[in-house]
Parts: structure tokens; C-alpha cells; sequence
């Protein structure tokens, strides 16, 4: 009892801590493969003639086995589901240990002295789980991708088999009858769990192929016998216990996830250029709206370093276009200012007619050497 609360506890609290991941949306799921049983090891509840229980192994044969899940995938790496398993399969023997009766044969065989052996018990025996998973995808965005996870639930075991007491002896009478045979039918449902792991091949963006192995165990199952005159084993209780391999598709019904961002925008140095009338400094609307394109590019790479300079053009005297470059740049530096540049970003300098843009005589107008430029570094 304490290990099914603690289990449940547990599988509770990781459903209520991935509630609270990203969440990435539904699939479902269907595995066909194969499963091999491992013998039930059962114990009866009333007592053979020899003062103990009858002690048999219920062995079944290998056969196939189904799911089918319905899962939510809740973050990159972990998702949750609910799963229906069938597993079945024909009984192949059941066998005693150190007991007179030491199992069961084909039921309704004479027996003879001449005919001491028998075959096969009749019948099968069948498990339904219902299971809650939690897994964990190592890397979800590879094409193979191996998981591992673990599952809660129940198990419901259903026992059918017909079968004749072997090894019995003594003399033939209505107390001891020539056929003696032992019939279950009966189903019980008992706490299960399971390990699961497997490989993933990401086939499409919404289909994966699954490759899973599942080894399926927990609380002893009840099935009641009912036996030939005083054979009366009872109630037989053990575990049911078995292994699978399945391939399986599972589908991605969410939404395609959105293509990631671009790259943010590569800011490099960059120079721009406002030009002025002949003999100012005033600040055109053309003017401006240079200033502006270099303000917002400083702004959005965070420039580091602005750095302006005034120029002139050769007329007029080398000293009054050293004080009109400098009017010029300094307009230019407070509009930045006014634009949203960092005040603490720029220097100012100014060359007067002593670097042109375009080599001239001296005393001529030249409207691109009217300048000031505006280099912006990062």
C-alpha cells in the first residue's frame, strides 16, 4: 500500500510540475509488437495433500501485443501520456515444484499405466494495462532521438484454462476418478508499473517512429480454481511479469512551431553627411533628415563613438572658415542631441577649408566641401 501511494504521489506531482513548462501540444500513437511473459509464479490458497500450497508456475507462450497512446508534449524534452496495452497469449505449461500434483495437463485424458504422460493445459491468459507515462526525449531535435520514462497504472488480468491434474495416483474411485480436472476463469486487476525506453527517427516534423521496450510489472492478481472431488487448490495470487518490443507511429497534431527570428541587423561604421547652403550653418530639412538616419542607426547598433566634423569650402579667409566649420559642426552635434544620441557619445571637431572633399583653388564655392560629416562607430 505504501509503495502504490508513494508511486501515485510521485506520478501526480510530475503531471502538476509539467503543467507548468512550455507547452507544445497533443499526439497520439499506435505500437504493434511482440511480448514475452515471464512465468507467473502463483501460490493457492488451500493446501495440498502434502500440508503446503500448491506452488505453480503459470508459463505462457510469446505472442503479440498492442498500445495506444495519447500523449502531450510539454516542453523539448519531456512529455506525458495515457496508454492502453494489450498483451495475450495461449498457456504452454503449468508446472509444480517438489509436489505430488506438480501441474497440469490436456485436461480429460485417461489416465493409464500405459499412458502416464499428457500434453498441454488448455487455454490462455490475457492482460489489459492502463497506464499514465512520463517521458524524457534526450534529443528532441536530432533525427534519432532515444527516450526513456516510466508509467503508473493498473493491470487487468483475465485467467482461462482447463486442465487435467498430472502425477496424480492410487487406485480409480469416485473419490479418486480417472479425470481430474482444474478450471479457471476468472480476472482480477492489481496495481502495475513499467520502465520504458526506445529510440525515436523523426521521420517528418509531424510523424515520428517509435522503437520501445517495456518491461511491465506490479501487485500480486487473485484468480480463483475450482478442482475435481478434494483437489481444491482455491485462490491462486502472484505477479504478473513481462517484456515487449513494438514499433509504433506516433502523429503530431500541434501546430508547426514558428520559424525562428531573423539575425539582429550587423551595425557597422558608418559615415553620413549633411551638407550647407553657401556661407551657413543653419540646419535644412534635407539636413534634418540626414540627421535623423544617423541618430536612429546610433541608436539601434548602441553606437559607442559619433564623431563630427565641420568643413568649408575655399572661399572666404582661411580664419572665418575655421569659425564657420566649427558653427557647423557643433549645429550638427546638438541636433544629434535633439535626434536621441547619448550626449556622452559624441566629440566635435572642425577642419575649416583644410580637408575638402573635392580638391579646388582656392576661393571657389564648391557645394560638396560645404559639409559636415558624421561618423558613427561601434
Amino acid at each position: 500500500m505504501k509503495l502504490k501511494l508513494l508511486a501515485g504521489a510521485a506520478m501526480a506531482a510530475a503531471f502538476a510540475a509539467s503543467a507548468a513548462s512550455a507547452q507544445t501540444g497533443w499526439y497520439g500513437a499506435v505500437d504493434l509488437g511482440y511480448h514475452w511473459p515471464e512465468s507467473l509464479e502463483a501460490t493457492s490458497s488451500n493446501n495440498a495433500a502434502n500440508g503446503s500450497p500448491y506452488e505453480w508456475d503459470f508459463n505462457q507462450e510469446k505472442d503479440w501485443a498492442g498500445f495506444a497512446r495519447v500523449g502531450y508534449q510539454l516542453t523539448d524534452n519531456w512529455r506525458v501520456e495515457l496508454e492502453v496495452g494489450y498483451r495475450g497469449g495461449d498457456f504452454d505449461s503449468v508446472n509444480g515444484v517438489n509436489q505430488a500434483v506438480i501441474g497440469l495437463c490436456t485436461p480429460g485424458v485417461v489416465r493409464t499405466a500405459a499412458a502416464p504422460g499428457c500434453g498441454a493445459p488448455d487455454g490462455d491468459i490475457s492482460s489489459w494495462t492502463f497506464m499514465g507515462n512520463i517521458i524524457y526525449d534526450f534529443l528532441p531535435g536530432s533525427t534519432i532521438s532515444p527516450f526513456l520514462g516510466a508509467g503508473i497504472g493498473a493491470n487487468h488480468v483475465s485467467v482461462d484454462v482447463v486442465g487435467q491434474f498430472s502425477n496424480v495416483t492410487g487406485a480409480i474411485t469416485a473419490a479418486n476418478p480417472a479425470i481430474q480436472n482444474l478450471t479457471i476463469d476468472d480476472s482480477d486487476t492489481a496495481f502495475a508499473y513499467q520502465g520504458i525506453a526506445g529510440l525515436a527517427w523523426r521521420v517528418t516534423d509531424k510523424l515520428r517512429v517509435d522503437l520501445t521496450y517495456r518491461y511491465l510489472s506490479g501487485g500480486d492478481i487473485d484468480f480463483v480454481s475450482t478442482g475435481s472431488g478434494a483437489l481444491q487448490p482455491g485462490v491462486f495470487s502472484g505477479k504478473y511479469k513481462d517484456q515487449s518490443v513494438t514499433l509504433g507511429l506516433r502523429y503530431i497534431f500541434a501546430a508547426d512551431a514558428p520559424p525562428p527570428p531573423p539575425p539582429p541587423p550587423a551595425y557597422e561604421a558608418r559615415q553620413f553627411i549633411v551638407y550647407f547652403p553657401f556661407d551657413q550653418y543653419v540646419i535644412t530639412p534635407e539636413a534634418q533628415a540626414v540627421i535623423n538616419d544617423a541618430a536612429n542607426y546610433a541608436s539601434a547598433g548602441n553606437a559607442t563613438r559619433v564623431v563630427v566634423v565641420g568643413h568649408t569650402d575655399t572661399s572666404g579667409s582661411p580664419a572665418y572658415n575655421v569659425r564657420l566649420s566649427e558653427r557647423r559642426a557643433k549645429a550638427v552635434a546638438d541636433a544629434l542631441v535633439g535626434a536621441g544620441v547619448n550626449q556622452t557619445a559624441l566629440s566635435v571637431d572642425w577642419k575649416g577649408e583644410t580637408m575638402p572633399a573635392v580638391a579646388t583653388g582656392d576661393g571657389v564655392k564648391e557645394p560638396l566641401n560645404r559639409r559636415s560629416t558624421i561618423d558613427i562607430n561601434f
